[in-house]
């Protein structure tokens, strides 16, 4: 059985949510989570940006419509150096301290940053198990990714959440009792 589980959707599909109601439910089960997420920065109606989270409460803007320069996705500036700081120091101490690793997202943003890529593919062998949400997009390094025999992939389309909720948290849990 894989030791890492990606979960695969669009964007607004419920990947962030998901992992976030993941970890709660494990954590009644005591079991501590390490890593990170991204959310949206909504500004009245409409999205503005993305920050991201460490799962002890650092954040930092990821990225937002106000910053000019490059890297650019979309409308959106991307400030790599703000999620540097937040998602690997998160990382690095999860590995040492938590039952399970959390990456919400590999997505278009977050790999501007080549250390985060670096980084993910040493999370991917460790015996801490992972659990990552991933863009629909196709570029070469998220297709091997999803493509590597130590990985378990779960599409996630719109109004299927708490279905596959149950699926993850059932797969997880067998991992985290068999580790």
């Amino acid at each position: 059985m894989p030791n890492n589980i990606l979960v695969n959707g669009r964007p607004g599909s419920g990947k962030t949510t998901l992992v976030v109601e993941l970890v709660e439910r494990l954590a009644g089960c005591g079991f501590k989570a390490g890593g990170f997420v991204t959310e949206e920065i909504r500004e009245g109606p409409n999205r503005a940006g993305f920050e991201v989270r460490d799962l002890g409460g650092s954040r930092a803007i990821l990225a937002h419509v106000q910053r000019k320069g490059k890297p650019r996705v979309s409308k959106y500036g991307i400030d790599i150096v703000a999620f540097e700081s937040i998602a690997l120091p998160a990382l690095e101490i999860g590995k040492k301290e938590a039952d399970l690793l959390v990456v919400d997202e590999i997505g278009r943003m977050e790999l501007f940053s080549s250390t985060f890529r670096s980084t993910l593919l040493e999370l991917l062998v460790l015996p801490v198990p992972l659990v990552a949400t991933v863009h629909a997009g196709n570029d070469a390094f998220t297709e091997d990714i999803l493509s590597r025999k130590d990985v378990s992939v779960y599409g996630l389309n719109p109004g299927q959440r708490e279905e596959l909720l149950e699926v993850v948290y059932g797969s997880m849990h067998k991992i985290l009792m068999v580790g």
